[in-house]
């Protein structure tokens, strides 16, 4: 049920759905508004906020607008007379923008977070000076997700083998799963994920130069609106373009075909999104590799190449201005590897902002435990010697050390084990690695792709993708109870 929002004032009207479901009908304000100063201000309390203005000359009611901070979508809440409103039933510790509107005006948006541990006084920017915007640093952006979860295998898929008038619903349910639902993400949140990485390819719906089709771009911020209305933090990222399939390698020939189309997709998926609070993180590869398909290459010009390409995404960015001159950045080693050599060689592209890049590796150590194929290694359904246990510190110790060097925190991006029937060995192994990350502030995402069939390739899923069920319950409390 939703939380009821109300108005403690005399309000000349309030729409007849705020009754029923403790909100009015979403409203983006008037485009050609003007943005004027009123002295809009903001007082947090115990889950609720006050909010107070100066009267306006010619202004007979004011209508009040709000938003969680991490959502894009105004709503209306009501109209009053007065210029003085309370709103209660808030949630505290969660971050509110709200605005005033009144004839063709309306104020900027101040932003607040209710608290029972301490009050505090906010004010709406003054239009003639405007405020640089404040993001919150990408140490604290990782802080303050404790464990996150991918939902793979949907918009990352890679459908080739469609016809060129495929929709947006065929690509995203080209390698079997179903669209994502609300209730899959709201599953996910409530079991008390606080992040999701949305992986995502663009090239099959994306012309040569790199113009994306907008019922593309308008499916996927759907889902990303879903997952900041469930209140965690959202990963979008260029996904399947990479790897050894993809459009994208770290060669010179490859950078001097693609980097125009891979920048006009990052210039286009940051201007949809600029807007976006700091909950919104765009990643800009995934798992890149060079012409030799090489998953461990530590030659000069593979790192050459991939930090080319994190250039391009981060001035890019950058450029379109709005949240994204301070929003947070991940990028990734070569091949998203956890290798000390790859990770020791990694460099971080150049940022105009300051504190706003975060490390990305990938793990699915050991092979032979974590996959049902692995011809380079022995399989084995166990996990937890005393040598497994040191491999897992040595990992968190060579990324934390990398981390703290190049002055930025780190995630691991993709994790997970296969479904071998052996859950408690699973559950051994999840805990260990993410209590052993968290104690040196790294972050877990669990890699999700649908499948949970021991027979098929591939099996990680935790969640039931069609009933929104969790599915291996044990696994999924080791990770949440170990991450804090």
């Amino acid at each position: 049920m939703k939380r009821i929002i109300t108005l403690l004032v005399a309000l000349v009207m309030i729409c007849a759905a705020g009754f029923a479901e403790g909100i009015c009908t979403a409203l983006q304000a008037a485009e050609s508004a003007e943005t004027v100063s009123v002295g809009l201000k903001a007082t947090s309390g115990d889950k609720k906020v006050k909010l107070s203005w100066n009267a306006a000359e010619g202004a007979s009611s004011y209508t009040v607008y709000w938003k969680r901070s991490s959502s894009n979508a105004w709503k209306k809440l009501g109209t009053t007379k007065r210029t003085v409103v309370n709103v209660t039933d808030l949630i505290n510790g969660r971050s509110y923008d709200f605005k005033i509107a009144f004839g063709k005006s309306e104020t900027a948006k101040v932003t607040i977070t209710p608290s029972d541990k301490k009050t505090v006084t906010a004010y709406a920017a003054d239009p003639e000076k405007p405020e640089a915007p404040k993001i919150e640093t990408a140490a604290e952006a990782v802080a303050n997700m404790d464990i996150g979860y991918n939902i793979g295998n949907s918009f990352d898929s890679m459908g080739g083998h469609l016809p060129k008038t495929a929709t947006p619903a065929q690509h995203e349910t080209a390698w079997g799963n179903p669209q994502i639902s609300k209730s899959l993400v709201d599953s996910i949140a409530k079991q008390g994920f606080k992040a999701v990485r949305l992986p995502v390819t663009w090239g099959f719906n994306a012309d040569e130069k790199g113009n994306i089709r907008k019922e593309w771009l308008d499916r996927v911020q759907e889902v990303v609106d879903l997952i900041l209305d469930a209140d965690m933090y959202c990963v979008i990222n260029v996904h399947h373009d990479t790897g050894t399939d993809g459009w994208i390698h770290v060669s010179k020939d490859s950078f001097e075909s693609a980097k125009d189309r891979f920048g006009t997709i990052w210039t286009q998926i940051a201007e949809r999104f600029k807007d976006y609070g700091e909950k919104l993180i765009f990643e800009c590869m995934n798992e890149t590799l060079n012409d030799s398909n090489d998953w461990g290459a530590t030659d000069k010009t593979s790192a050459e190449y991939i930090t080319k390409y994190q250039q391009i995404f981060v001035d890019n960015v950058r450029k379109t201005g709005g949240n994204n001159a301070e929003r947070n950045l991940v990028v990734s080693t070569y091949a998203a590897s956890s290798s000390s050599a790859v990770v020791n060689a990694f460099v971080l592209p150049k940022d105009s902002a300051k504190d706003h890049l975060i490390m990305e590796v990938h793990n699915y150590d050991p092979a032979g435990f974590v996959r049902t194929e692995a011809g380079w290694t022995t399989l084995r359904d166990t996990w937890g010697t005393s040598q497994d246990k040191k491999d897992v510190e040595n990992l968190m110790n060579t990324l934390a050390k990398k981390g703290e060097d190049l002055g930025v925190p780190v995630i691991i991006g993709e994790f997970g084990s296969m479904n071998k029937g052996n859950e408690s060995d699973r559950v051994a192994h999840a805990a260990y690695n993410v209590k052993t990350a968290a104690e040196k502030g790294i972050v877990i995402f669990w890699w999700d792709n649908g499948c949970d069939n021991a027979q098929y390739t591939e099996p990680f899923a935790l969640f039931d993708r069609y009933s929104a069920k969790v599915t291996h319950p044990d696994i999924v409390e080791a990770l949440i109870n170990n991450a804090k």
